[in-house]
């Protein structure tokens, strides 16, 4: 006679699934996971409802059919409250707020330790200089190279995307950067027999809807670490009075990231507009310690070769992300992003407008580009005369 095994004495108690806490702060990537949101059967829009057993589309024409599935179907949640699923609205508003006055620690302690050696140069016995250096060093400078890193940390989000533009260059891309996003399934897919990319089935129109609405962890976190730094930076611009120009860039830029978290959407293309082409900008903070204006006047003077250093890392890192990387990416992302506009798909509602908001913008910095280009080789010509005349 045979005897069934004992049953353990501690078994594992049973996976919930997890949902968004109400009121809690939002310190780590696991804090922004919710693996429900990983079924895109199960979207923002509670779509789990059993429609299919209140309709009967055999003996209904196609607009009754409509009219009850609509009529079934339970009150759908508003995305500007709830997002795409993620982090409650008020965990992710308590999240800022902590992460602002952390800001502002950070910014205040820089402040202390820059006093501590201010005998090093003349220039650093003033105050004022102390503090200018502070903010581009402290908050500038280091929140966006947070932002650039937790992009970094989440590229495998957009493994797509990075996979079709090195098939461009290289025509051979290798797959290591595997993960479990879709993304990494599709370079995987579009691999021929000789290990070639066929660039045809990357970034294909038909799965715009996954790019635009698919709820990503670390896009999620990013959007979030960037709308603090534009709070942060919006309280110091003012406090400066750097201009009003500031001051809108700063609107635009918070209102960007707050929309990527509500009402949500454009996650897979968050990694690059907030954290990657963010790379030159952190360069950028850096050499404005440099400017008359809006830095330490006599600093380059002082420091003439670390001036010129960071003015050619600016240059190289800004042909890089936003003379390359950004308009190819633009493409994409307008491109999908007026595919979702005129789609009826359901997590289009609620979001149509926020899409073109973004678009308009995205299309107006594309052109802000060219301009800048042109105060680069401006600047640099300037700098370069005075390098060699020095």
């Amino acid at each position: 006679m045979c005897r069934l095994p004992a049953p353990p004495k501690n078994p594992p108690p049973p996976r919930r699934q997890r949902r968004s806490s109400s009121f809690a702060l939002l310190l780590t990537h696991d804090s922004f996971v919710f693996p429900h949101l990983d079924d895109p059967d199960k979207d923002d829009d509670n779509k789990r409802h059993p429609v299919a057993n209140v309709v009967n589309r055999d003996t209904m024409n196609k607009d009754d059919a409509a009219i009850a599935v609509a009529a079934a179907a339970p009150p759908r949640k508003n995305p500007h409250l709830h997002g795409l699923g993620g982090p409650s609205l008020p965990s992710t508003l308590l999240t800022v707020a902590f992460y602002v006055a952390s800001l502002f620690l950070v910014e205040y302690l820089a402040r202390y330790v820059i006093g501590r050696f201010a005998h090093v140069d003349p220039i650093l016995e003033v105050e004022i200089h102390r503090h200018i250096l502070a903010r581009h060093l402290a908050v500038d400078f280091f929140a966006l190279v947070v932002c650039a890193y937790v992009a970094i940390s989440n590229r495998r989000v957009c493994a797509e995307i990075i996979s079709h533009g090195m098939s461009f260059a290289y025509g051979n891309v290798g797959t290591d950067e595997a993960s479990d996003d879709d993304g990494v399934a599709r370079a995987k897919e579009a691999r021929g027999k000789k290990g070639t990319i066929k660039k045809t089935t990357l970034m294909c129109e038909s799965r715009f809807e996954e790019r635009i609405f698919k709820y990503h962890p670390g896009s999620q976190r990013l959007v979030l670490l960037f709308f603090v730094y534009q709070v942060k930076n919006m309280h110091d611009t003012i406090y400066w009075n750097d201009g009003i120009e500031f001051v809108l860039h700063h609107i635009l830029a918070g209102m960007a990231a707050w929309g990527g978290m509500y009402p949500g959407c454009c996650h897979f293309y968050a990694l690059f507009y907030f954290g990657f082409s963010e790379i030159s900008t952190a360069v950028l903070c850096l050499l404005a310690n440099f400017d008359p204006v809006y830095g330490i006047p006599g600093l380059g003077d002082a420091f003439p070769k670390t001036k010129l250093i960071l003015g050619a890392l600016f240059v190289i890192s800004f042909v890089i992300c936003r003379l390359v990387l950004w308009p190819f990416t633009t493409y994409y992302f307008a491109r999908d992003t007026m595919m979702a506009i005129k789609s009826d798909v359901p997590r289009a509602n609620g979001r149509r407008g926020y899409l073109w908001i973004i678009y308009c913008c995205c299309v107006g910095l594309s052109l802000i580009q060219l301009l800048f280009v042109v105060m680069i080789v401006k600047t640099g010509k300037e700098e370069i005369a005075k390098f060699m005349n020095s």
